[in-house]
């Protein structure tokens, strides 16, 4: 057997539920930065994905402690080599998608606080550990170096009296690229005018005029 029949033989091998987990996997990682705030998070996608992670590892372990009976063949050798590329592949995507949400809590750290407390789902456990420490840190910084030098009426970090707000928020009217991917009937109303996505079509919109769908799953950022 050479190497072009064992890559179609594994390639044959991956279930739907294993091409599901990757191109859910894709297009939440995507999403989530072409997103200009975050979008809910996608525990059911991560679980997924992460138990499908290491389930692979383990079969790595058991392979490599039974390989002196059975991993002598270039055939099984190629094989683990395969499903290591495929584990890294999954830690890549998971990676980024991590890193992008921890990217947009560091720089609209308040509002996030604010948000997660009406929202359940916006934020994982873990997320919401880390963004009570990083804010409970980013006082601590901010008082050490100059608050404390300021009036106390001054020193709150979500003040938004005087009509000036000192919480950054996410731009929801950002112009994002679209693409729709169901056959249903999407119509935008923009101004005095109205916008129909057809599917597979692709639209350079507002933001804030398609969230409703991509948490929908009805369109994809690109």
């Amino acid at each position: 057997m050479n190497i072009d029949d064992i890559l179609q033989e594994f390639e044959e091998s991956e279930t739907p539920v294993t091409s599901n987990i990757h191109n859910n996997l894709i297009t939440a990682m995507i999403n989530e930065r072409m997103s200009p705030e975050l979008l809910p998070f996608a525990q059911t996608t991560m679980t997924t994905a992460l138990t499908a992670i290491s389930n692979q590892q383990q079969y790595l372990i058991d392979s490599h402690e039974y390989g002196d009976s059975v991993g002598s063949t270039s055939e099984f050798k190629l094989n683990t080599m395969i499903i290591e590329t495929e584990i890294e592949r999954l830690c890549y995507l998971v990676r980024m998608y991590l890193r992008t949400r921890l990217s947009k809590l560091d720089k609209f750290t308040i509002y996030y606080i604010n948000e997660e407390q009406e929202d359940s789902k916006l934020l994982s456990a873990e997320e919401k550990e880390y963004i009570h420490k990083y804010a409970h840190l980013l006082t601590q910084l901010y008082n050490n170096c100059f608050l404390k030098k300021v009036p106390p009426s001054l020193t709150l970090l979500d003040d938004t009296s005087g009509g000036q707000s000192m919480i950054t928020t996410p731009d929801t009217n950002q112009h994002v690229f679209v693409k729709s991917v169901t056959s249903k009937p999407i119509t935008l109303f923009i101004d005095n005018d109205d916008i129909e996505l057809k599917r597979d079509g692709i639209y350079v919109v507002k933001y804030g005029l398609v969230k409703q769908y991509i948490e929908l799953g009805d369109v994809i950022l690109i």
